[in-house]
């Protein structure tokens, strides 16, 4: 697969060159020309362009003249799905940025792509391509989002779109809208097993401390699972930082550390790599499972140690590697700061830390997001911090083991925290859930950091 994954990225590579020379026309050497129903649309067309006059016409209008000053295309997040030996399906994204001939300004994007590739003798060739938009309404938000905040026209704008969309209602979905919520009130019911769900963890923890038995909770909220002891919950998959532990830990000599690991996806992960292990967690019922769950193979690289932030404890120098995903923000400014001056000594000289927390963009605490702005822009060194979590969640009481507070950080307070500590900072960045490829998600603040 990887060599499939490359061949398929010289495609888009090429691909990039032919734009960036502006001769548009030879965009054609890359498709298979012996297909006679070739498929293109770009994301600034109304309707697909099918055939060959119709792809040559829209790259090239008028042979040897363009329209565009310039024009820059840069392919992204390629995914490869096989069809069959000589046919692929590509995922993936584009960015555009360019500058029509005229008065206009330069502009850029991002859109979704796909494609179909077929293999031939000289290599793979498209033959059909396509971009897309998500819905205009999300993606004007996105853009809003990135300039500085200007509150009265993004609520103008926003419910400007929002009413072009009320207004495109097809008049048959009043009356099946109406006939679901009837049906809904009369025979809808949540289920046992639903309503257990919610309360799951806290049933299984206790079975698991009468008979001694480990085991993992169905997850209820999708791709996450929630902790035994009520305090948050794991990913099911690995993020971008965690991903970049697992890699870069399996090419460090030396031990990593797992702090905060829960069920242990990023530990199973690295010593699958190949990694040396130290995984912490502050319930030991989170590390029984992991024992449970570690092949034969990878245990004699596994150690477990029971402790919780800021309190739990290594030797100086301990470390080559700090993994650490969702955990921090249950830490007040105070702890975090110590936790964070800890692992520095943890670390051997040039040994990395990764970091995930959430933020104020994230679950339930995107109530407190109007306030996170406010503070933020008055310069308060911890906007995020929500005193009274409850004021955010769903329920009338704090679940039993949740911190009465709540610290979402944000990238750029993390990062500054993360320097107060002595790292130097290679990468703090928004990222979003680990299901999900959206480019500009805000649920996690990320930071890779090192120590000089």
């Amino acid at each position: 697969m990887d060599k499939l994954q490359q061949e398929i990225e010289q495609v888009f590579r090429d691909a990039e060159s032919i734009w960036d020379s502006q001769e548009y026309g030879n965009l054609k050497t890359l498709w298979d020309e012996k297909d006679p129903y070739p498929f293109y649309l770009a994301e600034e067309q109304a309707n697909w362009k099918i055939g060959w006059h119709a792809l040559k016409t829209y790259w090239e209008p008028i042979p040897g003249k363009r329209m565009i000053e310039a024009i820059r295309m840069r392919f992204y997040d390629i995914k490869i799905k096989e069809l069959s030996q000589d046919l692929v399906f590509i995922g993936g994204w584009v960015r555009h940025d360019m500058k029509i001939r005229g008065p206009m300004k330069a502009w850029g994007g991002d859109a979704r792509m796909s494609a179909v590739l077929r293999k031939k003798e000289a290599g793979w060739k498209f033959v059909a391509y396509t971009e897309s938009h998500r819905t205009p309404l999300t993606y004007m938000m996105d853009l809003y989002k990135k300039q500085p905040s200007i509150p009265i026209v993004r609520t103008i704008v926003q419910r400007f779109m929002t009413r072009l969309y009320e207004k495109n209602v097809h008049p048959e979905f009043a009356a099946f809208h109406k006939n679901i919520m009837e049906t809904e009130k009369t025979e809808y019911k949540v289920n046992f097993w639903t309503k257990l769900s919610f309360i799951g963890p806290k049933i299984i923890n206790s079975f698991a401390k009468i008979t001694g038995k480990k085991t993992i909770p169905k997850s209820y909220i999708p791709g996450l699972i929630p902790c035994l002891n009520g305090r948050g919950f794991m990913e099911k998959d690995l993020n971008g930082i965690s991903t970049r532990f697992v890699d870069e830990s399996a090419k460090m000599e030396g031990i990593s550390l797992d702090v905060g690991c829960a069920y242990g996806i990023a530990t199973l992960a690295a010593l699958k790599g190949g990694s040396e292990v130290v995984a912490c967690d502050m319930d030991q019922a989170h590390l029984d499972i992991l024992l449970k769950e570690t092949p034969e193979k990878d245990k004699p690289r596994l150690t477990t140690k029971k402790g919780t932030l800021p309190g739990v404890d290594f030797k100086n120098q301990s470390f080559v590697a700090i993994h650490c995903s969702r955990c921090l923000h249950f830490l007040v400014p105070e702890e975090l700061k110590l936790t964070l001056e800890k692992m520095y000594n943890w670390l051997q000289p040039g040994g990395k830390i990764y970091l995930i927390t959430d933020t104020c963009f994230s679950g339930p605490w995107k109530k407190y997001l109007p306030e996170f702005d406010r503070r933020k822009a008055e310069g308060d060194p911890f906007p995020g911090f929500i005193e009274d979590a409850l004021q955010c969640l769903p329920v009338s009481k704090l679940p039993k083991g949740m911190t009465p507070h709540m610290n979402c950080l944000d990238p750029d307070t993390l990062a500054r925290e993360c320097k107060l500590a002595g790292f130097e900072i290679i990468e703090a960045d928004f990222l979003g859930p680990a299901r999900s490829e959206a480019k500009y998600a805000k649920d996690h603040a990320g930071i890779i950091a090192i120590k000089n």
